[in-house]
């Protein structure tokens, strides 16, 4: 399924305290904000914010239905989507995907960066999943260490402006006419 009435808009202080509610427990937490303490707090997330770029609220109609950012940015060059939470409500919707290839769209067209990075726990399968459905190539490893103190592997994985053009003409998505040029 594929929400076609999802809109995104910058967040704000408000939008900040539902968005904080959205991780369920630690480890939900830990898969979009490593370093964040659970319960997360909207002033964690405010301390955040400012290191990072294209700060996103998604909505559908009034209910913000989830949350992205870049980080780690080289202007015109590359970056990470990072902070990708969706609403617990909206889950299994195609919600995540959905703000993935916004963030794509944004990303490739109003930041013009030639190569878009995304990194996932091993311990979050679904996310594993949803980035390879959306044609993510894997690149690296990482040992991090999460909440518990355990050993887990973040996996790196990237998309070209070219490889997410290629992905889009072979599954006829529409993209933007600037984000086709670019």
């Amino acid at each position: 399924m594929e929400p076609t009435q999802l809109k995104s808009r910058a967040i704000t202080e408000q939008d900040c305290k539902i968005i904080c509610r959205f991780p369920l427990n630690m480890e939900e937490l830990f898969n979009l904000a490593p370093n964040a303490r659970f319960p997360w707090t909207a002033a964690q997330m405010l301390q955040t914010l400012p290191d990072r770029l294209a700060n996103t609220a998604f909505t559908i109609d009034v209910d913000i239905v989830g949350f992205a950012n870049f980080y780690n940015y080289e202007q015109g060059n590359q970056t990470f989507i990072g902070n990708v939470v969706v609403n617990p409500l909206y889950r299994g919707q195609g919600i995540g995907k959905a703000i993935i290839r916004q963030m794509l769209e944004i990303g490739f067209s109003q930041y013009r960066f030639k190569v878009i990075h995304v990194s996932c726990f091993s311990t979050n399968t679904r996310g594993l999943l949803m980035y390879k459905k959306l044609g993510f190539l894997p690149y690296g490893i990482e040992q991090r260490t999460n909440h518990a103190n355990e050993p887990v592997a973040l996996i790196n994985m990237q998309h070209s402006h070219e490889s997410f053009l290629d992905y889009c003409r072979t599954r006829h998505i529409p993209v933007s006419d600037f984000t086709a040029q670019n």
